[in-house]
């Protein structure tokens, strides 16, 4: 049977004949061709596409991880051990001198160390985190085959959050552990436990798998951090208007610059800006660093010092460019700089004094970077980078202690997450971030990697190390910003997560090289997949697994019928295929659907004889971007009769893409209504060949346009929530939007009925589900384009998509090959056969 065959009221009648024997599906994509008519057209309908995100979304989170041995447990504290605390309780063993294994044992749980406020303890335990430092530094020439292990005693609770100062410590050791790769280097995390529980559990971690080498223990479980990918889910509200004043400690230099700019763009906020910098006069023009320096070298000044006066000139006068553009943007008087050192507690109080009004967002943006391994970095430079963004975050909650922001941003690092080598300073201050920022109401800290154009990432130092290194992904500051922007206007959906972590392939294949199992730990348990039901066979590269359809576990098949019998709909194929995907490649998520066909139908003829289909998925290919997989369902043919009259027939064959996490989707310029014609949704009209129901009933306003067809996605959650509670695929979506097709208007008033037979892709964006969809607030609209499209020519050009009110693409089809089955009038709904419509016609 050819595709030719399939064309006309002949080939309907042909294909609708090899159909009654199996199965049929459908599935859809997009992607620009190069055909220069086609590209006229979508240039109409689309803003300029970005390219493609090279960072992914991740929130950060605790997770049960059972302990795994691997290897006999070794003493907590061996008897040379060097021993520190902030607790005489907890002194065991020397606290001088140098020792290949160094144990540092932190009493967190005075009730002042609950919230992230300055008090007495947190003095003391700041002093520890850098007697901690010394003593890596100390010892760091005896590690070798050694070890360092950190324990924080009241530092998570028992339901598993970690307290505000326990990130101090584990941000620290996360680096210690790059640092040191000969050495076991770990941290261990408890509730109020006595110190015997505490040394137990170190000998049990010094015997077990590590993944990020911290764990934490509460509630009887050992809980490891992990990073899973997640879109952001937007609020209900906008989170800034005119109206509202934001403060930002830093922010008018490095990154924070182009965010707030996108702030005062978007809202024209009321904005203050807390500096360092001392401001130029307007009118001193920057003068020639060399004659700068010469004068102040006539003056005695030092080459050092006269250069760093200059750089700090070049900085004021980039802070007052900043603020003229804000200005701009927010209009005159709107915007004010207060010149303050935030590590200094009295000058942020008298600042934040300054401000009036109630504050609907801080920005905490300051920070600093001296990288330097352990040996080579000053306990001064330590300091200077750790309390940049510790001390600052305490001065100002304590400036704020009696008027709360309402929103809270931190701007934190990838760091904070994995450590970094010569970053103990940094690594600690950003985990200080994440875990204060889960233990506060309306606060949240995002996680960056290094930016491309600006900030640290754009010195020529930097960005040769980035080069090289191959481990830091940098950002482009268009996407830093969308990024931030998505983060903010999730903010005040409490369903978020406090701590979210940016990183992409580079950092991927960096994290694989260090810890392969981790990304797997951190795509999280193995969901279970309903349409696997068995897994016949399994191995690196191929999977055989069965599945069975009745109308007793599957009475959804039901609302869904095509001449008369319940059937699976042809859009549900990625769904099998996606299921059947992950399950040989677990840990990844499907993102593209290649090529997929639809050879025949699946349907239930009696209600008292299940059908059994095997699913097969083979790995093409793999690599650090993707896993590539075939797959295929196949199916005894049993005619109504009961009579078998094909063995192992295809069903369904398309190829799957799997990536780390989803993809962000494009963006799309909604059309207007000017010349939109309603049409009735032939699949719904009774008497119907392919005829729609219930939860299949997913779209409204349909209507055709001048530049192709519409309608919009009208999903039925409680629906959605009975009967495909756990799919990976948007797939009554993807029906309903692939159904948008078939509208328009044959000979004045017939709309055509139509089965899909093959689709060349269908994009995934955001990891969207059905269910995920159904809860957004704003509508969905569907289009697909050209306005002349075939749904039988052979050599196809169309394109459907789902689209955000943003703008942005949800879900992307490309190029639909069907066959006309019937058409129905929309004047009086009767449906007439395809045979009978043509021969009408012609007559």
């Amino acid at each position: 049977m050819t595709r030719a065959n399939l064309l006309g009221a002949q080939g309907a009648r042909e294909l609708i004949a090899f159909l009654e024997g199996g199965d049929h599906a459908g599935g859809a994509a997009i992607e620009l061709r190069s055909d220069p008519a086609a590209r006229t057209r979508l240039i109409r309908l689309t803003r300029p596409r970005r390219a493609a995100h090279l960072l992914d979304r991740h929130v950060f989170e605790l997770a049960p991880d059972p302990r795994r041995p691997v290897r006999s447990a070794p003493p907590a504290i061996p008897r040379d051990a060097l021993v520190l605390s902030n607790s005489p309780t907890f002194r065991a063993g020397v606290d001088d001198g140098v020792s290949g294994h160094v144990r540092v044992l932190v009493d967190a749980t005075d009730p002042r160390l609950r919230e992230a406020r300055w008090s007495e303890p947190v003095g003391e335990l700041l002093d520890l985190h850098e007697r901690t430092f010394l003593a890596a530094k100390d010892c760091a020439a005896h590690l070798d085959g050694g070890s360092f292990v950190v324990s924080v005693v009241g530092g998570v609770t028992e339901a598993g959050v970690p307290l505000p100062f326990t990130g101090l410590f584990t941000g620290l050791v996360k680096s210690l552990a790059l640092e040191f790769p000969n050495a076991d280097v770990l941290a261990t995390v408890h509730t109020d436990v006595p110190l015997d529980e505490v040394l137990a559990t170190v000998s049990a971690e010094l015997g077990a798998r590590q993944l990020i080498p911290v764990t934490y223990h509460a509630g009887g479980r050992r809980l490891a951090p992990r990073a899973v990918p997640a879109p952001a889910t937007p609020a209900d509200v906008p989170p800034l208007n005119e109206d509202s004043l934001v403060v930002a400690a830093g922010g008018a230099r490095g990154i924070g610059a182009p965010v707030l700019e996108a702030l005062a763009a978007r809202y024209r906020p009321r904005l203050v800006i807390l500096g360092s910098s001392e401001l130029p006069d307007d009118a001193d023009e920057t003068p020639d660093r060399s004659a700068y320096i010469r004068t102040l070298l006539k003056q005695g000044v030092g080459v050092p010092e006269a250069n760093a006066r200059f750089d700090r000139l070049g900085e004021a006068r980039q802070v007052r460019r900043t603020l003229a553009g804000l200005e701009r943007l927010c209009g005159p008087g709107r915007v004010r700089y207060l010149r303050c050192d935030l590590r200094d507690g009295d000058a942020v109080e008298r600042a934040m004094a300054a401000v009036d009004g109630p504050i609907d967002l801080l920005l905490n943006i300051a920070g600093t970077n001296r990288a330097a391994g352990v040996t080579a970095k000053s306990v001064a430079d330590f300091r200077a980078v750790r309390d940049l963004k510790v001390r600052t975050y305490l001065n100002l909650r304590e400036a704020l202690r009696e008027r709360a922001p309402r929103l809270w941003c931190n701007f934190g690092s990838f760091i904070g997450l994995t450590g970094q080598r010569g970053e103990t300073d940094y690594g600690a201050a950003n985990d200080f971030l994440n875990t204060t920022a889960m233990n506060a109401e309306g606060e949240f800290t995002i996680g960056w990697t290094l930016w491309r154009d600006i900030g640290l990432g754009a010195t020529p130092l930097m960005r040769d190390f980035l080069e090289g290194s191959g481990e830091f992904t940098p950002t482009p500051t268009e996407e830093g910003v969308e990024h931030f922007m998505a983060e903010l206007a999730a903010a005040p959906n409490g369903s978020n997560r406090p701590v979210t972590v940016f990183f992409g392939d580079k950092e991927r294949a960096a994290i694989r090289a260090a810890v392969p199992e981790f990304l797997e730990f951190s795509a999280g348990p193995r969901r279970a997949l309903p349409f696997v039901d068995r897994v016949l066979r399994r191995d690196a590269v191929e999977l055989v697994a069965e599945r069975t359809f009745s109308m007793e576990r599957d009475g959804y098949l039901d609302l869904h019928q095509v001449r008369g019998y319940p059937t699976l709909p042809g859009t549900f194929v990625p769904e099998l295929a996606a299921q059947a995907a992950v399950s040989l490649v677990p840990g990844r998520v499907p993102v593209v659907f290649e090529d997929l066909r639809l050879e025949s139908f699946l349907r239930i003829y009696r209600k008292d004889r299940p059908e059994v289909k095997r699913l097969t998925a083979r790995l093409l290919r793999s690599d650090e971007r993707e896993s590539v997989v075939a797959v295929r369902v196949l199916g005894d043919v049993v005619a109504p009769n009961g009579v078998t009259v094909a063995r192992d027939k295809t069903h369904f064959s398309v190829t799957v893409r799997l990536r780390d996490a989803p993809l962000p989707g494009p963006a799309w310029t909604h059309w207007d209504e000017h010349g939109s014609r309603p049409l009735r949704d032939p699949y719904h009209v009774p008497g119907s060949d392919v005829l729609l129901r219930e939860v299949f009933r997913s779209t409204t306003d349909t209507r055709t346009h001048p530049m192709g067809r519409r309608g919009r996605l009208a999903l039925d959650a409680p629906a959605l929530r009975r009967w495909f509670p756990g799919l990976l695929v948007p797939s009554v979506t993807l029906d309903g939007l692939v159904r948008v097709a078939v509208l328009e208007r044959v000979s004045g008033r017939w709309t055509p009925v139509a089965i899909p037979r093959s689709i060349r892709r269908i994009d995934l964006y955001g990891g969207h589900t059905d269910l995920t969809l159904a809860a957004l607030t704003e509508p969905v609209e569907l289009y697909v384009t050209p306005v002349d499209l075939d749904l039988e020519d052979p050599e196809p050009d169309n394109r459907a998509i789902a689209v955000a009110s943003s703008g942005e693409v949800l879900l992307q089809v490309k190029d639909i090959i069907g066959a006309i089955v019937g058409y129905v009038d929309q004047e009086t709904g009767e449906y007439v056969e395809r045979e009978r419509f043509d021969r009408e016609e012609r007559a």
